[in-house]
């Protein structure tokens, strides 16, 4: 990727971060009413993060070591 690339990239990260005075957090909530928004279109199609791995319980002599 060529410099100008970069660089046009890393203006158009600065312009968003300026449209939400550089916080994180209004950032963040903007994305996800985006995709509050998007997903309620029907539109677009999203995958789920797959539901957490449950808890391997651990053995008598596991928790010994512990």
């Amino acid at each position: 990727m060529a410099d100008y690339e970069i660089d046009e990239i890393r203006k158009i990260r600065r312009e968003i971060s300026a449209r939400f005075d550089h916080d994180v957090d209004k950032l963040i909530a903007h994305y996800q009413a985006l995709e509050k928004e998007y997903r309620k279109s029907g539109k677009y199609k999203f995958v789920d993060p797959p539901p957490e791995k449950p808890k391997v319980a651990k053995s008598k002599d596991e928790e010994a070591a512990d």
